[in-house]
C-alpha cells in the first residue's frame, strides 16, 4: 500500500539527496532461524542491522559504490508504481516488507505489504531486487548472521 496522500504521486526519479530504507520482516519461526533486517542507504553509505526478535545479530556499514547507487536510481521508476493488496483475512506465517524514500525530512515514497500465500509475491520480489545492488554489499545472510542454535 502506498502511504501518500492522494494528491502526492510517487516521484518519477530518485533524488540525489534521497535516503532509502528497506525493512524485511521474517515469518514467525523459532529464534535460531528468524532473520529480519533494516537496510538504510544513500548515495555514499549503507547501514544494515539484522535481528532475531529484537536481538541484534549483525550491525554493519559499507560504502556504496557509484555503480550500485546508479543501478538503484535507474530502476526506481519501475518500482515507484508498484501496488500491493493486503489479504482480506490477514496473514499468518508470511513475511512483510516496508520501503521508503526520504528527501531530507519529507518522505516522498513509502510502500508496505505482506507476502503470504502468493499475495504480493511479485511486489516483494521487485522491491528486494531493486535494493539488491546495495544489499549485496553485505554478503549472504548465511555469513552475515548464520542460523542455528
Amino acid at each position: 500500500m502506498v502511504d501518500l496522500p492522494p494528491a502526492d504521486l510517487p516521484p518519477a526519479e530518485l533524488s540525489p539527496a534521497a535516503t532509502v530504507t528497506y525493512e524485511f520482516h521474517d515469518s514467525p519461526v523459532p529464534p535460531p532461524y528468524h532473520r529480519s533486517y533494516v537496510l538504510t542507504f544513500d548515495h555514499t553509505s549503507a547501514h544494515m542491522v539484522v535481528d532475531s526478535y529484537g536481538d541484534v545479530l549483525a550491525d554493519r556499514t559499507a560504502a556504496v559504490p557509484p555503480e550500485a547507487w546508479s543501478q538503484v536510481v535507474r530502476a526506481f521508476p519501475a518500482i515507484s508504481g508498484i501496488s500491493v493488496v493486503e489479504p482480506e483475512q490477514g496473514c499468518t506465517g508470511g513475511t512483510s516488507f516496508v520501503v521508503s524514500v526520504a528527501d531530507g525530512e519529507a518522505t516522498s515514497f513509502r510502500l508496505h505489504g505482506s507476502k503470504c500465500g502468493g499475495t504480493n509475491t511479485e511486489a516483494a520480489d521487485r522491491i528486494a531486487e531493486w535494493v539488491s545492488p546495495v544489499r549485496a554489499l553485505f554478503g549472504p545472510m548465511s555469513e552475515l548472521a548464520p542460523e542455528g542454535p
